[in-house]
């Protein structure tokens, strides 16, 4: 194939990155937060338990969210996993109504408070695991519970956050339990099988261990990786909680006829004080997949190529060309002459002096040269 000529590089760019934009506008839309241009985040969550399927609408403060997100991660983390306490904000209004709706739905389940619990935990399994250095550049960098439902999941120490958030709002004691490399969290119980802490030592407080990133893991269920681990208890001190400047929040409640939102909110009586729908159940059905939501790492795995394939269509556009080089033939083999008899005298030539000897001579009668 030709080179291609100078005047037709900037049309080659333009095409690639054309043909990029193009396949990275869907990703680039998936992020929920960059995704709005209204005062909410609207949020869809969905989880089976007890036999039944369970679907959550729920429409988010923006303003909220943003004051959280303000707060740098060095203030998040200068106390370390055993200061996650000033990110466990019981005392947030939009969470405490979460709980409440939480917990009341619950109740009207008939459920004991083993299950309540349980209906929470599946609740909070049931967000999507991410990568602090994915989703935020940072190698720890723990969330607000109003982050991890607005950004659609987290790893283990956000969603220990929010279950935590939630059952201390909701009455049980808990705790955070932090095996090797790992958080999760301890509740407050007696009588349940599995695995269980005594804290303080010497008390008779036994903390049930609570896995919050693994979907139907049950209370006092410890992974298979962390069984014989030791791991370290760290009480929950809410005194140290954060608190956003955010003072008047809107109506939670979603709208019925916000544009690309549908919801069938909880009917409520005129001037009921209830922000918050409480969950909708429906039969057990299949979940359904979903490419990117269900399989974040092959997400991840298929922006990386694009970018790296861009990357390299540039780079060989912008890469000087050389020229191939030009192999001269080779010469052709030199062939030393032969001694040739004269055919007019039958004799031998001499090729020093261009005489004819005799057919005899061994040396040229003219030049004396040897010829035979």
């Amino acid at each position: 194939m030709g080179r291609l000529s100078p005047k037709h590089k900037p049309i080659r760019v333009t095409v690639i990155l054309l043909l990029a934009l193009i396949v990275c506008s869907p990703i680039m839309l998936i992020h929920p937060a960059a995704a709005q241009t209204g005062g909410y985040y609207n949020k869809s969550f969905s989880w089976d338990y007890n036999g039944k399927h369970w679907d959550w609408n729920l429409t988010i403060p923006q303003d909220l969210y943003n004051a959280y997100k303000a707060v740098p991660v060095s203030t998040r983390t200068r106390d370390g996993p055993a200061g996650y306490g000033f990110c466990t904000t019981t005392n947030d209004v939009y969470i405490q109504n979460l709980a409440k709706e939480l917990n009341d739905t619950s109740n009207q389940q008939g459920y004991n408070s083993y299950d309540k619990v349980s209906f929470v935990l599946a609740f909070v399994q049931s967000l999507p695991y991410t990568s602090d250095n994915v989703t935020e550049g940072y190698n720890e960098y723990p969330r607000f519970p109003i982050e991890t439902l607005v950004d659609g999941g987290g790893d283990c120490e956000d969603t220990s956050i929010l279950f935590a958030t939630l059952t201390l709002i909701m009455g049980y004691g808990t705790v955070y339990i932090n095996p090797p490399n790992h958080y999760a969290v301890g509740i407050l119980g007696n009588g349940i099988h599995g695995t269980s802490w005594t804290y303080p030592k010497g008390s008779n407080s036994t903390y049930y261990y609570c896995e919050t990133t693994g979907d139907g893991f049950a209370i006092g269920q410890l992974p298979e990786e962390f069984q014989g681990q030791s791991a370290y208890i760290y009480p929950i001190d809410e005194s140290k909680q954060y608190v956003p400047s955010v003072v008047e929040l809107p109506t939670i409640q979603p709208s019925p006829t916000d544009s690309g939102f549908t919801t069938q909110p909880t009917p409520t009586n005129s001037g009921s004080t209830t922000t918050i729908p409480g969950p909708s159940a429906q039969p057990v059905l299949p979940l359904s997949f979903n490419l990117i939501s269900d399989n974040p790492l092959l997400f991840i795995i298929i922006a990386f190529a694009v970018v790296v394939s861009f990357v390299l269509a540039v780079w060989s556009v912008r890469k000087p060309m050389h020229k191939p080089q030009t192999v001269a033939p080779a010469p052709p083999p030199t062939v030393n002459p032969q001694p040739q008899e004269s055919a007019s005298e039958g004799g031998k030539f001499c090729i020093y002096c261009g005489s004819n000897n005799k057919v005899y001579a061994a040396y040229c009668e003219k030049c004396g040269k040897q010829i035979g």
